[in-house]
């Protein structure tokens, strides 16, 4: 009974994964085809801003107390989820969902690399930065990509590294209300770069429902899949699924927004998550205390 009751859990635990997986990249994919009426700052405002309600009371983050330290903390965190929505929207504005996740992915990594005793692990970063060079526009190929989306994927990597270091720390002065009180704090953040003029078109109801189901297919829905998920889940089995969000990224942009990758951009996203994966399933003995969680 124990080790079908244990099975049963492994088996709803990679289930709920895999949906929360689908649900963050069909919100991605969503939140692109607005880019025709509102801009991707636009969208992230109010993607963060709904998010931050809805999870704000789900999670009861008025009960929090704060002090000086653990106020700057949680600014700090609330700054790199802004960050990073905010880049990976404007990346997708002129990149493929598929291509924006995989170039984010290299934050996860590099920040795991770092923390590694391991100097095999430095050979994943390379093979990333040649997944990231196939990914470069070439002049002859029809279907380049736009450098300037690429480098707002790469900042978004950079903050999403940001993330899992301040995450951490946040997480263990505010525990589950950790993310409610970032998206708060992000909601802030990027509130000035929204158009005032723009923002008002949520008073139309089909945009005001679009935006909700943006807001928990990105955050609501996959926040309580991956906590069902990880504590049934060991840690590199969470990090090998996690590392193939991109594969599902492209899967489901493709049906929902037609976006297709050359042979050449398939391969640049096969060698960032099979350079994701190599990192984690590198010996845990050969890393530091800090766990990564991708």
């Amino acid at each position: 009974m124990m080790i079908a009751s244990s099975s049963f859990k492994l088996v709803t635990s990679v289930a709920a994964l895999l949906m929360a997986i689908v649900s963050i990249t069909a919100g991605a994919a969503l939140a692109k085809s607005m880019f025709s009426v509102l801009t991707p700052e636009d969208v992230t405002v109010l993607r963060l801003s709904v998010s931050a309600v809805i999870l704000f009371f789900l999670l009861k983050a008025w009960r929090v107390r704060f002090n000086r330290y653990s106020l700057a903390t949680v600014l700090a965190y609330g700054i790199t989820v802004a960050g990073m929505n905010l880049f990976f929207y404007m990346s997708i504005k002129t990149v493929p969902v598929g291509v924006a996740l995989a170039v984010e992915l290299i934050g996860p990594l590099c920040v795991a690399a770092f923390y590694s005793k391991n100097r095999s692990d430095y050979l994943w970063v390379l093979l990333a930065a040649t997944g990231i060079f196939m990914l470069l526009p070439k002049s002859e190929q029809v279907e380049s990509l736009d450098v300037v989306g690429l480098f707002y994927a790469l900042v978004a990597a950079f903050f999403w590294g940001a993330y899992i270091i301040m995450g951490k720390k946040a997480g263990k002065r505010f525990g589950s209300k950790t993310p409610s009180l970032g998206l708060v704090v992000a909601s802030l953040v990027v509130m000035p770069v929204g158009d005032s003029d723009s923002l008002s078109q949520i008073l139309d109801l089909n945009v005001f429902l679009l935006v909700v189901v943006i807001a928990l297919l990105s955050s609501a829905i996959p926040l309580m899949l991956e906590m069902f998920a990880l504590r049934n889940l060991p840690t590199h089995i969470y990090g090998v699924m996690a590392s193939g969000e991109p594969v599902m990224g492209a899967i489901v942009s493709f049906l929902i927004l037609g976006e297709q990758l050359s042979l050449l951009q398939c391969l640049g996203i096969s060698a960032i998550v099979v350079a994701s994966i190599g990192v984690v399933l590198s010996p845990f003995s050969s890393r530091k205390t800090v766990q990564i969680e991708l």
